[in-house]
């Protein structure tokens, strides 16, 4: 009994599976029935994370761990099943013929996730990436009324498959090179301790799969095609439970490789100062809330990376902080989202214009998420990114400490979207009833709100 217990999210997902697969079988109803279902389960879900927190287990063989930090990624990742399902509501936006599976895919890649966080061993983190990732590709493109949902699930495929296939290479070399796929067998290789450059590429290439669900620079082109495409319930998900479980992968590996001061940590705080930048400067001339919100997940991933970059305990612990404020920062934008645009169709800024008037609470929290994703003080998104940057600076990367910090100001903001406005008009003034049309920048934002 004491070997199951630990074991009560996994048994809670499982059997919320298979009643929600019973759901559906039903004559009539299955779509409530499914949904009523998924959000009983996923509730419980998060209750079994909390109650099984301080457990510690490890079975088949040292491919499954349980412990505290596999637990609070479980935590996080049941948090953002049970928002994402939450925010779907009745399925809008989801095909009429598919809101039953709507809920029975989430719940399978949040299986995978939830798997993947204690996997510490390469095939099994491997296998749970994809059973993760499998089950978004059939959601994306099952979008009702909205043609260029089809062509971002094909974008999602065709990048998720190529970044699959990157790490299923990387794996093969790391097997070759430790003759392990055990975390702790491969920490402890005199390859990846000497640093040798075989070795690092291996990392790199293996870590390609989690970075592509974390949307970080050069792995992020599916995200504002899918952002977009994608349902409101499916979109949330994708932003929040699977980015959080990818992060601690790659914090995981980061760990185990123990490359302070590599050519790897070099590579990884150049993507990361491209991340930041490139993701804050397009996200200033979006008008779809939601391709505003996946660029802005470009910038985020960049931060997160920052932490990665130092290569010590104190920074990962600051980067899965980050990620578990990011969460709720996303998920709480999303809420807004779906609530504004409640028939399932993707807002634009001039949709939510007057919503402090219309929905005065909806209007605080959309306002209040977006400072916390800027890094306003005193929200917590200002606290995590202050932890990010301390780790950076103790190992000595000023440079991409003043580079974040220049990204997570508002003049840079402002001045790009001032250039980019005044090339829109064609380098003439102003109209007096022509509006800016910035929509990137958070305090540029407040006015439709």
């Amino acid at each position: 009994m004491n070997r199951v217990w630990p074991l009560v999210p996994e048994i809670t997902l499982a059997l919320t599976g298979l009643a929600i697969f019973m759901a559906m079988m039903a004559d009539t109803g299955r779509d409530r029935l499914a949904r009523q279902v998924a959000r009983a389960g996923s509730v419980l879900l998060v209750a079994a994370c909390l109650a099984t927190f301080d457990m510690q287990l490890s079975i088949l063989w040292g491919a499954y761990r349980i412990d505290h930090f596999s637990q609070l990624v479980k935590l996080a990742v049941a948090t953002g099943f049970a928002l994402s399902v939450f925010i779907a509501r009745e399925g809008e936006g989801q095909r009429a013929d598919a809101r039953g599976e709507l809920h029975f895919f989430l719940l399978t890649s949040t299986a995978g996730l939830v798997v993947m966080a204690s996997a510490v061993e390469l095939v099994s983190m491997y296998l749970a990436l994809e059973i993760a990732s499998y089950s978004l590709f059939v959601l994306v493109p099952l979008r009702e009324n909205f043609p260029r949902g089809k062509e971002a699930g094909l974008k999602f495929v065709v990048v998720g498959l190529a970044s699959s296939a990157v790490t299923l290479y990387g794996l093969s070399l790391l097997i070759g090179i430790t003759g392990s796929t055990h975390l702790d067998v491969i920490a402890l290789s005199p390859a990846l301790a000497s640093g040798a450059p075989a070795a690092l590429f291996a990392i790199a290439l293996f870590a390609a799969g989690f970075l592509f669900k974390l949307a970080l620079f050069p792995f992020h082109f599916w995200a504002p095609d899918v952002y977009e495409g994608a349902s409101h319930g499916v979109a949330a998900f994708i932003a929040t439970a699977s980015k959080v479980a990818a992060l601690a992968i790659v914090g995981r590996l980061v760990l185990a490789a123990g490359l302070t001061g590599s050519h790897l940590a070099m590579a990884l705080a150049v993507t990361a100062s491209v991340a930041m930048t490139l993701g804050n400067l397009v996200a200033l001339v979006q008008r779809d809330v939601k391709r505003m919100l996946a660029w802005s997940a470009v910038a985020q991933a960049g931060y997160i990376a920052v932490g990665f970059v130092a290569f010590t305990g104190a920074g990962i612990a600051a980067s899965l902080f980050y990620g578990l404020i990011y969460l709720l920062m996303n998920a709480a934008a999303f809420l807004v989202v779906a609530r504004v645009a409640a028939d399932g169709a993707n807002p634009s800024f001039d949709d939510l214009r007057g919503l402090h008037q219309r929905a005065p609470l909806l209007a605080l929290t959309l306002l209040l998420a977006l400072f916390a994703l800027a890094g306003v003080p005193p929200t917590a998104g200002f606290m995590g990114k202050w932890l990010l940057f301390r780790a950076a600076m103790a190992q000595g990367w000023w440079w991409l400490v003043l580079l974040g910090a220049i990204n997570s100001t508002d003049w840079p903001a402002c001045a790009a979207c001032s250039i980019a406005n005044w090339c829109r008009r064609g380098f003439q003034p102003r109209a007096a009833n022509q509006p800016e049309k910035c929509s990137g920048n958070v305090l540029s934002i407040s006015p439709y709100l």
